[in-house]
C-alpha cells in the first residue's frame, strides 16, 4: 500500500510536470508569433551561447596544447582568462530575461508568462527536497496524508479559520468565576493561537489542549491553527477521535501488516495531528489508552505538534484514561492547557433574540 500510493502520487506529479513543460511551450509558440522582437532577442541570445561555446571549446583545446609544455603559473592565467569570458554572459542572460519580461508587459502579458508555473516552488513539483540528501517535501507529505486517510476532516478551514472569526457570536458577559466576558477571552485566545502560528515549528511548547463543555470555540479554534499552518506550507491531519481510534482498530485485521504500518507512519510524520473530541471514541479495553499513549509519546520524542480537544474535564480524564497517557496530557513543560467556559454558542444563537 505504502509504496503503490507514493508511486501513484510521484507519477501525478510527473504528469503536471509534462502539462505545464508543453503548456509552456505553446506560450512562446504564442508568442514568439506576436511579439517579433522578443523572438529575434531569444535567437539573438541562441547564437550567441553556441558562438560561446565554439570559442570554449577551442580555447580549451590550445590551452591544453601549450599548457603541456609551459608552467604552472601559465595554465592559471589561462583558466583565469576563460573565466573573464563566461561572466559577461551571465550578466547578458539577465539583461535578456529582464528585457523579455519588459517586451511581455508592453504586449499585455504577464511578466512571468514565459516561466513554469510550479504548484510547489519547494521542490519544483518533484516532491523532494535537498541537494545530497532528498527529503520529501512537505506538499508530498500533505497528498499522502490526505490520501491515506479519508477521514482527514479539513474540508471547514474554508470558512472556519482566522479570517472569518467573529468575536460578536461569543456573548460579552463575565465567565463564572472570572472578570473576564466569554468574548474577551475568546478574543485573548485568538492572539495567543496567531501568535503560536506565527512562531511555528519553534514553539517551546509543542502539545495543545483545550477542555470544555461543547459549543463554546474548541473545534473552530483549532480549524484557525490548520488553516494558518496549511497556508504556510506545513502538513496538517485533523480528525476526531472516534474516527481515529476506530480505523487504527480495523487495521489490527488489515490484510497487510503493511496497512498498519503505513497508516501509523503518517500520523507520527504529518507536521501537525489534531485529535478532536477525545473521549468520544468506543472504549475496547486498554486499547484506546495503549494507541493514545504510543501517539503521544512518539510524537513528543520527535518533536512534532500535537492539539487535542476533549468535552472532558481534567478530572475526567484522569480516570478516563490511564497515567501513562495522562502525564504526557498533563506536562505542562511541553503542553498548553486551556479551559473552555460559558454559553454554549450554538443553543444561544437558535435564541429569539439572536434570530
Amino acid at each position: 500500500m505504502k509504496d503503490s500510493l507514493l508511486n501513484e502520487i510521484l507519477k501525478e506529479y510527473d504528469a503536471y510536470r509534462i502539462r505545464e513543460r508543453e503548456s509552456l511551450i505553446q506560450r512562446e509558440a504564442e508568442v514568439m508569433k506576436a511579439i517579433p522582437e522578443l523572438a529575434r532577442l531569444r535567437n539573438s541570445l541562441v547564437t550567441s551561447f553556441a558562438q560561446k561555446a565554439r570559442e570554449l571549446i577551442l580555447n580549451s583545446e590550445a590551452a591544453g596544447g601549450g599548457y603541456a609544455g609551459g608552467n604552472d603559473m601559465q595554465g592559471k592565467e589561462k583558466e583565469a582568462d576563460n573565466d573573464k569570458d563566461i561572466i559577461p554572459e551571465i550578466d547578458n542572460l539577465q539583461e535578456v530575461k529582464k528585457k523579455e519580461a519588459e517586451l511581455l508587459v508592453k504586449n499585455g502579458y504577464p511578466a512571468d508568462y514565459l516561466t513554469i508555473r510550479y504548484r510547489c516552488r519547494l521542490c519544483r513539483d518533484t516532491g523532494y527536497v535537498g541537494e545530497l540528501i532528498k527529503e520529501k517535501c512537505s506538499c508530498l507529505i500533505q497528498r499522502l496524508v490526505e490520501r491515506s486517510y479519508k477521514f482527514a476532516e479539513l474540508s471547514d478551514v474554508e470558512r472556519e479559520n482566522f479570517n472569518t472569526f467573529n468575536a460578536d457570536v461569543f456573548p460579552d458577559t463575565p465567565i463564572r468565576g472570572s472578570k473576564m466576558t466569554q468574548r474577551e477571552y475568546m478574543l485573548q485566545l485568538k492572539s495567543v493561537f496567531w501568535n503560536y502560528q506565527e512562531e511555528f515549528p519553534n514553539n517551546p511548547k509543542k502539545n495543545i489542549l483545550f477542555t470544555g463543555k461543547t459549543g463554546l470555540g474548541k473545534t473552530f479554534l483549532l480549524n484557525c491553527l490548520a488553516k494558518a499552518l496549511l497556508d504556510k506550507g506545513h502538513t496538517v491531519m485533523k480528525v476526531t477521535s472516534y474516527n481515529l481510534f476506530e480505523h487504527l482498530f480495523r487495521s489490527i485485521w488489515a490484510d497487510s501488516p503493511e496497512d498498519v504500518s503505513f497508516m501509523k507512519e503518517r500520523i507520527f510524520e504529518v507536521d501537525v495531528l489534531i485529535i478532536d473530541d477525545l473521549g468520544t471514541e468506543t472504549r475496547r479495553n486498554n486499547f484506546t489508552a495503549e494507541e493514545l499513549f504510543n501517539i503521544l509519546n512518539e510524537r513528543y520524542l520527535k518533536k512534532k505538534h500535537t492539539f487535542l480537544s476533549t468535552n472532558l474535564s481534567l478530572s475526567d480524564l484522569k480516570s478516563y484514561y490511564s497515567d501513562r497517557v495522562t502525564s504526557r496530557l498533563f506536562d505542562t513543560r511541553n503542553t498548553m492547557i486551556f479551559r473552555f467556559s460559558g454559553q454554549d454558542i450554538r443553543l444561544r444563537a437558535a435564541l429569539p433574540e439572536n434570530k
